[in-house]
């Protein structure tokens, strides 16, 4: 809101509504947004429209000549979304007043109620439909940031859920709001990630927070102007401020991936979040994990909402792993047997995203500012069952485009699709580098061939295969032929299986971590070695036995558990 005159003596009012830039806060507006552009950011300005324009706002009298009204008197010019005069003046001269100094879209933002001089008119769905089309003009894609209208509105907005508390219980609540909200087709739905009002401050909750927003249909960190409040990373602990930079970055590199599910969504009718019941609507255990959903029909993802244990520095999530044989966390690389319910056990630089065999999520390398069309790729690949993505780019998003304002955009289509039977991935691309990781694979296929356009280029690609801490996977970085389309083969071998884990070194950081007597840790460190070579129930009962509580035990249980193998 202080983007505008709020408090100045000449505001007659509560300092809402306001169209004048505040020239103590921005004293050049125009060099401001240039600046912004330069980084290929964009800029949003926050509309309270409900008070209208009085006589100290730059396009006061404008208006007034416009709509034929008195000045002399100084009069406002009250806000009428039923008279198609004023709306005009209300886009074609305030707004557009305003875009020409520094605006690429509004948010929208009518609190005032359903009510307007016509009966059944809601001024919130008239300020959404002019405002989303006028944005539209001259071939644009149009886009507004509003508040929920009723059943029916998402046609328009990327919604907010408005001022959030900034509490545990508040972000305990937003996931299931989330994934219901695609009940009634609202998909597009964003948080006040981290809390906007009230509460105290907790690094914790804001960097947890902060993770959800990344598995989120719109991503968009907010506050209140409490100087305490602010979301900056650099504001946090290291620890938080390191983890929310992570998890930032990853999802400017999730750009590919939001981009074409949120085509394919807007086609299909398929919102990028979904309840685990829209899938398993006949498994009982769907509906009792109503935080946990489906993102991008790829990723389930199994929100934490607790604090950590402040023994072992982990915090927990109940979660139910769908019947879809097995999962890898994208993250740590650990496969888990499907169809079943499981405690997942994670660190602050930790959260539980979990691919199905036959995904294939395309990131971005090297993201920067303004999300635009990556100079390299990163794929994620999940072996075990037949897969298959497009990846979607608009030429107007390219790093050298000339032009901000070009409106005759090509939709351009990269193809990656993977065969289980021959273990053959194939990759119909467009320049660029490509790189493919192959989750939860920890060795290197000794027939494993690398081709481009036909030719056995394995000699020239870098393959390698991280393990813990780095992630558990086998990685395939292909050498570049063009920036023409050319085509992309990677032979694993027939039907490649995902790796049995070695947990021993994970489980080990673990204990070591744990803030408990060292009697306790040596107690847990004999009943965990060795074993892979005794059977798996004497294990859980030495464990069991014990006697320590779960949160010391449950994060050991878990990788034990995890996989029996193929």
């Amino acid at each position: 809101m202080d983007w505008h005159l709020v408090s100045e003596e000449q505001v007659p009012h509560a300092g809402w509504t306001g169209y004048t830039w505040n020239k103590k806060l921005f004293p050049d507006p125009a060099l401001f947004a240039r600046e912004l552009h330069e980084r290929n950011l964009k800029i949003t300005l926050n509309d309270h429209p409900h008070d209208g324009i009085h006589s100290h706002e730059d396009s006061y009298e404008e208006i007034a000549e416009f709509l034929g009204r008195d000045t002399s008197h100084k009069t406002p010019i009250l806000f009428d979304s039923t008279n198609p005069k004023f709306m005009d003046a209300y886009l074609n001269i305030l707004h557009r007043n305003l875009e020409a100094v520094a605006c690429d879209f509004w948010w929208i933002d009518w609190q005032q109620g359903p009510y307007s001089k016509i009966p059944g008119i809601d001024p919130l769905w008239m300020l959404n439909h002019f405002a989303y089309l006028d944005h539209g003009r001259d071939g644009k894609t149009p886009l507004i940031l509003s508040r929920y209208a009723g059943p029916g509105s998402h046609r328009y907005p990327l919604g907010f859920s408005g001022d959030t508390v900034v509490t545990w219980a508040s972000l305990e609540f937003q996931p299931e709001f989330t994934a219901t909200a695609s009940n009634i087709g609202y998909g597009w739905w964003s948080h006040d990630i981290g809390g906007h009002i009230h509460g105290g401050r907790d690094d914790e909750l804001v960097t947890r927070w902060v993770q959800l927003g990344v598995f989120s249909p719109i991503m968009r960190l907010h506050s209140s102007s409490s100087r305490w409040a602010s979301k900056e990373p650099w504001l946090y602990r290291d620890e938080c401020r390191s983890a929310m930079t992570q998890f930032l970055t990853f999802r400017h590199r999730l750009v590919p991936f939001l981009y074409t599910r949120n085509i394919i969504c807007a086609k299909e009718d398929e919102p990028l979040v979904q309840p685990m019941y829209w899938e398993y609507p006949g498994r009982e255990e769907a509906y009792s994990v109503p935080n946990q959903f489906i993102f991008g029909s790829e990723l389930v993802v199994a929100p934490i909402v607790q604090p950590r244990d402040k023994r072992t520095g982990l915090a927990s999530v109940k979660a139910w792993l769908p019947p879809v044989g097995r999962v890898v966390d994208i993250f740590t690389g650990t496969v888990y047997d499907g169809d079943r319910e499981l405690t997942l056990y994670r660190s602050l630089y930790g959260y539980p995203v979990l691919a199905r065999e036959g995904s294939i999520i395309p990131l971005d390398a090297s993201p920067k500012n303004g999300c635009l069309n990556p100079d390299a790729f990163d794929v994620f690949v999940v072996v075990g069952k037949d897969g298959y993505t497009d990846v979607l780019e608009d030429s107007r998003n390219d790093r050298q485009q000339e032009d901000d304002n070009a409106r005759d955009g090509k939709q351009r289509v990269s193809t990656i699709q993977y065969k289980q039977s021959k273990g053959t991935l194939t990759a119909e691309v467009i320049g660029r580098v490509w790189t493919f990781y192959f989750l939860g694979i920890t060795s290197v296929p000794n027939n494993l061939r690398v081709l481009v356009n036909g030719i056995d280029r394995t000699e020239d690609a870098i393959v390698d295969v991280h393990s813990y801490p780095k992630g558990q996977n086998l990685n395939v970085k292909c050498p570049v032929q063009s920036n023409e389309r050319y085509s992309i083969t990677i032979e694993l071998g027939p039907s490649p299986q995902l790796s049995v884990m070695d947990h021993i070194p994970r489980i080990e950081a673990m204990i070591m971590d744990y803030q408990i007597e060292f009697q306790m840790k040596n107690k847990l460190w004999d009943v965990v070695q060795g074993f892979q070579d005794r059977p798996l129930n004497v294990t859980i009962g030495r464990l069991t036995a014990l006697g320590y509580d779960e949160a010391i035990v449950g994060p050991i249980l878990e990788l034990i558990l995890a996989n029996a193998g193929p």
